[in-house]
Order: C-alpha cells, then sequence, then structure tokens
C-alpha cells in the first residue's frame, strides 16, 4: 500500500506499523525525472527509501533505517542518487557493487598477510617488521575492515607504546606506514589514514659505550649461571667482532673459512647490501670450533646408532646459533632481553654498586644495550690508534663518497691487526679477573660442568 504525504520531522515520528494494512510506503510528492523520496514500514523496521527508474525499469533503493539515520541526512542521500541517474549510473546497482566490495575487501590482518609476502621477498627486516605488526596491532585491528581502520585508533596504540618505549614507537609507525603504503599501491584501499603523522616520541641519538670498569662488570654478567651457552657466545661475540647484534645470532657455517680464518658475508644478507670479510684471531676460532664440536656431539646424543654406523661426523647445522628449531637462528630480541636482565638485577643491590663501582648507573648513562657493544669496541679500538677509514671496514658502515667508489681496499690486514689487538686488551681483563683461563675454558666447559642441566632456551 502506497501513502503520498509530504514528509516532515513531526510526520515521521508518527508513522507507525498497521497489521491489518501490512507493509506501507509512505511517499513524498514525486519529483519528475528524479524519482521519489519515502519510507517504508514493515513488521520489523522502518526504512528511508528512494523509487526511481532506470532504462524505463521501476527500481527501488533501500537508503537506511529511521533508527539510524535522520531525515535530512536520508534526503542528502537521496539526492546524491540523483546525481547517479544523471550521469547514467544506476545507485541501486551501484551500492550493490560497494556492498560486495566492502564484505570481500581483507581484514587488517589479511592485509598484515599480503604485506609481509611481499616485504619477505623484498626486505631484509621483514621479520621485524612481523614481530611488530604481528605483536602489537594485529591483536587490537586485525578482525576490523583494513577500510575501516582510522586515523585515531592507530594513534592511539602508538601513544601507549610510546609511554614506555619511545623508540620502538618511532619503529612501529614507519612499519604501518609502510603497510598502509603499500595497500594503497595495490589498490586494496584507496588511501592511507596515515598522511603526515610526526614521529610518535623525540629520539636522542645514544652514545653509550662501556668503560673499562664496565667491561668488566660484562665479563662478570656473562659468568651467570642462567645464561644459555648460546647467549652467553652471542654477546661475547658481539663484542669481540664489533657486529651487529642481528648478524651475529643468524652466522651460518657456510660463510665461514676456519682455515684462512676469515668470516666472509655476502651482500646479500647485509643491512646495506655491502659485502664484508671479518678476520678472525685464535681467540674467535676457537670459540667457533668449540661451538661447532658441541653442535656436532649434541646431534650424536640424539641419534647414537646412527652415528656409531656412520664413518663421517654429522652436520653441525645451519646456524651458529641455532634457535629452538635448529633451522632458524637465535633472535636478536633474546639478546637484548639478557642484557636488559644483567642490569635490573645488577642494580637491584645498591650496596654492590657503591662498593664495586663497576658499572655507572647515575643520571644520563642509560643502562647498556647489546647495541652498546659494538660501539664500546669501536670506541676503545679507536682509542688504540684505530683509523677511521679501518673502523668504517669492520663496522660495514657504506661510504657513499665519490672516493669510496674507486676505493675497493678491503684493509684486510689492518681490521685484522685491529681485531687482534682488541682481543688482547679483553683476554688480559678476563685472566686479571678469574685467573689464567680463556673464553672456551671460562664461559663454556666451565659453565657445561656447573649447570650441565642448562638448555638453550632462546
Amino acid at each position: 500500500m502506497k501513502l503520498r504525504v509530504a514528509m516532515n520531522e513531526h510526520t515521521l515520528k508518527r508513522l507507525k506499523y498497521d497489521p491489518a494494512k501490512g507493509r506501507t510506503d509512505v511517499l513524498d510528492p514525486p519529483m519528475p525525472g528524479h524519482g521519489t523520496f519515502g519510507v517504508r514500514l514493515n513488521k520489523t523496521c522502518k526504512s528511508f527509501i528512494f523509487l526511481y527508474s532506470f532504462h524505463n525499469e521501476s527500481r527501488r533503493l533501500t537508503i537506511g533505517k529511521c533508527s539510524e539515520l535522520s531525515l535530512a541526512e536520508a534526503r542528502t542521500k537521496a539526492m546524491q542518487a540523483v546525481e547517479l541517474l544523471k550521469q547514467g549510473i544506476d545507485p541501486g546497482e551501484k551500492k550493490i557493487v560497494e556492498l560486495v566490495e566492502y564484505r570481500t575487501s581483507p581484514t587488517f590482518e589479511e592485509a598484515v598477510e599480503s604485506y609481509l609476502d611481499w616485504a619477505e621477498a623484498n626486505k631484509k627486516s621483514w621479520r621485524e617488521d612481523e614481530r611488530m605488526l604481528s605483536n602489537e596491532f594485529v591483536p587490537h585491528l586485525g578482525r576490523a575492515k583494513i577500510g575501516d581502520v582510522r586515523r585515531k585508533q592507530v594513534m592511539a596504540l602508538l601513544d601507549h607504546k610510546a609511554k614506555t618505549a619511545p623508540v620502538q614507537a618511532n619503529r612501529m609507525l614507519a612499519v604501518i606506514r609502510k603497510m598502509f603504503n603499500f595497500c594503497v599501491e595495490r589498490e586494496i584501499i584507496d588511501a592511507t589514514p596515515l598522511v603526515q603523522i610526526k614521529r610518535v616520541a623525540k629520539e636522542t641519538p645514544r652514545e653509550r659505550s662501556l668503560n673499562r670498569h664496565e667491561l668488566v662488570w660484562f665479563l662478570h654478567q656473562l659468568a651467570g649461571a642462567s645464561l644459555t651457552t648460546n647467549t652467553r657466545f652471542s654477546l661475547l661475540l658481539s663484542l669481540m667482532l664489533a657486529q651487529r647484534s642481528g648478524r651475529i645470532v643468524e652466522m651460518r657455517w657456510v660463510d665461514f673459512d676456519l682455515e684462512d680464518q676469515i668470516w666472509d658475508r655476502s651482500g646479500k644478507f647485509e643491512k646495506n647490501d655491502n659485502p664484508i670479510a671479518i678476520p678472525l684471531s685464535e681467540d674467535v676460532l676457537s670459540i667457533l670450533n668449540y661451538l661447532r664440536e658441541r653442535q656436532i656431539q649434541k646431534v650424536m646424543a640424539a641419534d647414537p646408532v646412527r652415528s656409531a654406523d656412520s664413518k663421517t661426523l654429522p652436520s653441525s647445522g645451519q646456524y651458529v646459533f641455532p634457535g629452538r628449531w635448529p633451522t632458524k637462528p637465535q633472535t636478536q630480541p633474546s639478546l637484548n632481553r639478557a642484557m636488559r636482565r644483567f642490569y635490573d638485577e645488577y642494580v637491584k643491590d645498591s650496596v654492590r654498586v657503591e662498593e664495586e663501582s663497576l658499572l655507572r648507573v647515575a643520571d644520563g648513562y642509560p643502562r647498556p644495550t647489546v647495541h652498546d657493544l659494538r660501539r664500546t669496541a669501536t670506541t676503545h679500538m679507536s682509542k688504540h690508534g684505530l683509523g677511521k677509514e679501518v673502523r668504517s671496514r669492520i663496522l660495514n658502515h657504506k661510504d657513499l663518497s665519490v672516493d669510496a667508489i674507486y676505493d675497493r681496499y678491503a684493509y684486510f690486514e689492518e681490521k685484522a691487526e685491529a681485531l687482534q689487538g682488541w682481543h688482547a686488551y679483553l683476554k688480559r681483563l678476563l685472566q686479571k679477573e678469574f685467573g689464567d683461563v680463556d673464553w672456551v675454558e671460562f664461559y663454556g666447559r666451565r659453565m657445561e660442568v656447573a649447570a650441565p642441566s642448562v638448555e638453550d632456551r632462546e
């Protein structure tokens, strides 16, 4: 049944469903050539509708429920439908297409999966992207449609993170901005909600390095029984070789030539695509040989029958520091957690801190991190005469100057001399504190005897 009446707010409130009349359409006077606006009453709801003709066929567009839209908003939507008709577009068909697109559009979690598939093939740091997106954003936004995620939702998560980890909040912003830009490029969404967002927190470049007393403190902390063998030697080699901790935990046996004493890394695995060859001192070689023997022994112990029948030693595996699963390396965050425990547990004993005077805990001296070990090694080597050219080769910083394009000399001998002197200095500190010991004896075999049941848990 159709009733025609000029619709207003008062009329709209008075409209009630009458079971005797059944479904009823209350319509405005028709607008020739522009369709008719009205309200449909049925048993379940009261809705705004728009009746129109398209290619000489009568059509009806449901604009929305009266409980969800005001009369003015409904009329505006009806006029938008009229504008589409003028352009030769069926507004009802357009709404269906938009609805289907919305229902089939990916959720935030699905968009993250698409981005990570791309990042794995194109970004060396994709695992860090995966960690931040999966841990910080997906639990809160995962089920929402990617097109429904709003700027304020993202900012709320970033602001919350900035209260405890301001630098990490900035890294999170960079990752999720990259992910939204990826979605725009792939036409998953039309526009990113993160345009012109400034850094969440102010960053101050770290300048922390350990002095001689703090190096002694660090050597004592490495002797802690709670550390796993992998974590202990990962931290030690981070200090000895002055390399990024991410490269240390991902050491592969295939990259080592133990006879020629070289750690030869392809640029493919480097942060800046820069290949590098690191000379290995006798101290580092002894550590690597110990770790390799230890891995082989574990393999043999796991399958003694097969090992007894084999004429050759089993493979030690792919990684120098395998993680929970042998096919994956130890994670870099595990080293950060160990350094955090070092500091937190030590400063709890204020009397010990005061008596030993090994660790700077005053204002202006933040707790040491794993990356500070790399800065520490460089600082001490520079103090003993390490030049800028050799230092940049050890750190594997990319030099974009014109001279660097033509200077392809690897400075291998100079790097070997600098690292050898640095390792000798550390060895003297070790022996001054613990007697006539070496790295493997003190941090390896001694710890196995002291805590034989401790397994690599990182």
